[in-house]
């Protein structure tokens, strides 16, 4: 659906990186239903796409990481101003055309498109680092901390913060930095997947993205995918959902 994907409004990226939101720790990601607040006439009033998907960003960059489940990653990352849309696959591997069932030596991994003249590649990483233990061995590679960077610059300020990491932490950490190769997407009940889990606002989604693709890659959807997890508040959500991104040089 041409138009998707865009956002309106000023993005204050500081007030990303506050201690708190610094301080989510991905613990598991629980199927248990979310208590949420829907408004009677929706979260998106008259059932039409709103100013945030109207017209995307001229310009975006790609990050790829692996953290952990990726279930919640995406609504961590679903809720950043700046972040046009989220999707998760599988990366990392050698099997091709790899299924949840059939992984092979895949990772779970989520793909971030981001308007660079909003959010950086660095704070992203910021993020990245603050939202989960680099320093835990996993067992499975299913579940591996991996940055996968798409250029030389990103290969740099990867290794320069995982160095920062390790000296402030004090023991050794475990995340791979390999470059980008190619990523498959997740089955589609993996996408948005605590969203998915409240029928209510399914229903209203699929009303306004009736294509599934359109559901996926919407900003709108990546943020009340974050308001679901807790990220976000119902007053900050609906402000985000009816701005627009700020026009590009």
């Amino acid at each position: 659906m041409a138009g998707l994907n865009r956002a309106t409004r000023p993005v204050a990226v500081g007030a990303l990186l506050t201690a708190a939101f610094l301080a989510v720790v991905l613990s598991g990601c629980s199927s248990q239903r979310a208590r949420v607040h829907i408004p009677e006439d929706g979260l998106i009033p008259g059932g039409s796409i709103p100013p945030i998907d109207t017209s995307a960003p001229a310009h975006t960059e790609t990050a790829t990481f692996a953290l952990g489940c990726f279930w919640c990653p995406d609504s961590l990352f679903g809720s950043m101003d700046g972040v046009v849309r989220t999707r998760v696959g599988y990366a990392g591997g050698t099997l091709e055309n790899p299924t949840y069932r059939n992984l092979g030596d895949h990772t779970e991994t989520i793909q971030i498109d981001y308007d660079p003249t909003q959010v950086s590649y660095g704070q992203l990483l910021e993020v990245y680092w603050g939202s989960h233990n680099p320093t835990r061995q996993l067992w499975s590679r299913q579940y591996m901390s991996i940055v996968f960077y798409h250029n030389s610059e990103q290969l740099t300020l990867a290794t320069q913060r995982m160095q920062r990491e390790e000296e402030r932490l004090g023991r050794p950490i475990h995340t791979e930095i390999v470059p980008f190769s190619r990523f498959y997407l997740a089955e589609d009940y993996h996408q948005k997947y605590h969203l998915q889990q409240i029928p209510e606002l399914m229903e209203e989604l699929t009303a306004v993205y009736p294509d599934f693709a359109d559901f996926r890659d919407s900003t709108a959807v990546a943020r009340i995918n974050g308001y679901v997890r807790g990220h976000t508040t119902l007053e900050e959500l609906q402000e985000r959902l009816n701005s627009s991104w700020p026009a590009s040089g």
